[in-house]
């Protein structure tokens, strides 16, 4: 992380903006099914608490016994953004699904 219009506490989910600003956010999240079957991989950004609808990104993903399928979801979004504003990733399926990795990037553009 460099700058100081964001800022983020190792191991916490949530990403603070310090300043108002117009910002280029990318993402991608990763998980895998931990029963064999079809299953929906769903990610999706929200703002103090509240999902955005614009930012929902879907998937299924088939998980046989006879081989592991993961999925990864990527997305890349422009939000304006409060200062005080809390961001965060979340993963929202139903299903039984370990997240393996996630990342995000984020970078003001105006």
């Amino acid at each position: 992380m460099e700058g100081v219009v964001l800022s983020h506490a190792p191991g916490s989910s949530e990403i603070k903006i310090n300043e108002d600003g117009i910002y280029q956010i990318s993402y991608s999240l990763t998980g895998v099914g931990d029963e064999i079957g079809r299953f929906n991989f769903n990610a999706i950004l929200s703002i103090n608490g509240t999902p955005i609808s614009n930012t929902l990104n879907e998937g299924s993903v088939i998980n046989a016994s006879n081989f592991n399928n993961r999925q990864t979801l990527t997305a890349t979004v422009i939000l304006r953004l409060s200062s005080g504003d809390v961001l965060q990733l979340n993963g929202l399926s139903q299903e039984n699904i370990t997240y393996t990795s996630a990342r995000i990037d984020i970078e003001k553009i105006g």
